[in-house]
């Protein structure tokens, strides 16, 4: 049985116990059902408890207490120390052993703890203190049906959890006179343990039945200890979902783990990590593309009021290789003469049917030529000199070939120059393209 001097303690550690910004809370501080999410999946509420709790970077140093060989421990980032959740077998002691325990934790620069507490078979004195606390009768503590358990099991247990209800009547706001009526070590060294890392400003997840009931204990101590733990599974068993409820906690995880072995713990932890270095993702990304768009470069030049003017930096100027357009006098570019011509342009205006092909300039289009195709055969006869010829390429009658004069043969056309020569009018410009 606990002593007035252990019980000072609690009383005096469980004043100590504030949120992470530093409120005392309370119980009705927060809805059931957990705070309103601000916003997205249940990732990004890890991060936001991780962030609050301890910060932005992944956890170096985790310690998890817990039976080792009983349950599933898988790869995780942090360096995980592993401690045997062997509580001394004085009752006692037990709270000592938990308050310790955390300190040692801490001050070995612990991040994060992971509380696993295994159920024994016959064990119902967690079930007796929830049901207490939460004001449950026996059958509502069991729940019915439960897997697993026969007719005549599910009847004595009932009745086991209802005599233990008789013993400790009237201390359902008093958790450390039931932890003294109850004597039962590893309630007594859980609760210990969450409450000084609460104190310490240092977070925990509790996984289990066992480790959840501590927590409920501890909250009814110091109800601002709450905010320092994580929820690993909802369990199977009803009076676990009571207890996350009464203590605001969403559960990581749903699988129905009730057996307290580590398992549910490890996978709270990965979980954790993942939520994290997909947060570190977002915001590198983030400030990637703020650089990007925020980016320039300067330009040579100073403005009107002395600043010197800039430009984006992904611009470029135009180099020596590439041929500059000369600026006229209303500070419109004037285009290509019509050597820059694309001879590709123009065997498609003839294919199409044109007698004759001329650039002609867009006042709308800021560069290069717009292609216009004058079907009109009194004016060929007289082309322009400055607009090359188009050798090479067959002529097309139009659609009312039929109303005019034959062509002549194609015997009688001269033949034209071959490509390459100065009637080309294809030419590569500075990046290697034709226009």
């Amino acid at each position: 049985m606990m002593g007035a001097v252990q019980v000072d303690e609690l009383n005096r550690i469980a004043a100590l116990v504030t949120t992470p910004d530093g409120s005392p809370g309370g119980m009705r501080a927060r809805p059931r059902g957990g705070v309103p999410s601000p916003g997205g999946d249940r990732l990004d509420e890890l991060t936001r408890w991780w962030a609050g709790v301890v910060g932005r970077e992944l956890p170096r140093r985790v310690e998890h207490f817990w039976l080792p060989h009983t349950g599933t421990a898988g790869p995780v980032r942090s360096q995980v120390v592993l401690h045997r959740f062997t509580a001394p077998r004085e009752a006692q002691d037990a709270i000592d052993w938990g308050l310790a325990t955390a300190d040692d934790a801490v001050d070995d620069g612990t991040d994060l703890i992971l509380l696993s507490i295994p159920a024994r078979p016959d064990d119902i004195a967690w079930q007796v203190a929830a049901a207490q606390v939460l004001g449950l009768d026996a059958v509502e503590a069991m729940g019915w049906p439960t897997p697993g358990l026969t007719d005549r099991t599910w009847i004595e247990r009932v009745t086991r959890i209802r005599d233990g209800l008789k013993a400790v009547h009237g201390n359902r706001k008093d958790p450390l006179r039931l932890l003294q009526l109850l004597e039962h070590r590893e309630l007594l060294a859980g609760t210990g343990l969450l409450l000084q890392a609460a104190a310490r400003r240092t977070p925990a997840i509790i996984d289990g039945p066992i480790a959840t009931t501590c927590a409920l204990l501890a909250a009814r101590l110091a109800p601002a200890a709450r905010s320092w733990w994580l929820a690993a599974d909802s369990g199977g068993a009803a009076l676990t979902r009571r207890m996350l409820e009464e203590l605001r906690l969403v559960a990581v995880t749903d699988l129905g783990l009730d057996d307290g072995d580590g398992t549910g713990a490890r996978l709270t932890l990965q979980l954790l990590e993942t939520a994290v270095l997909r947060a570190q993702e977002r915001n590198d990304e983030i400030e990637d593309d703020s650089s990007a768009s925020a980016g320039i470069e300067p330009a040579a030049g100073v403005g009107e009021a002395g600043v010197t003017e800039a430009r984006p930096a992904e611009e470029t100027l135009v180099t020596e290789e590439t041929p500059a357009t000369e600026a006229s006098a209303t500070g419109r570019t004037q285009e290509p003469d019509a050597a820059a011509i694309d001879g590709a342009a123009i065997d498609a205006a003839a294919i199409d049917g044109a007698d004759f092909v001329s650039a002609l300039p867009d006042p709308d289009f800021d560069g290069g030529s717009t292609f216009a195709a004058i079907p009109d055969p009194d004016e060929q006869a007289t082309p322009d000199p400055a607009v090359p010829s188009n050798p090479g390429v067959a002529d097309h009658p139009p659609a009312d070939a039929a109303d005019r004069e034959p062509l002549p043969d194609e015997s009688d056309l001269a033949p034209g120059p071959p490509p390459g020569t100065a009637s080309d009018t294809s030419r590569p410009t500075g990046n290697g393209e034709r226009r």
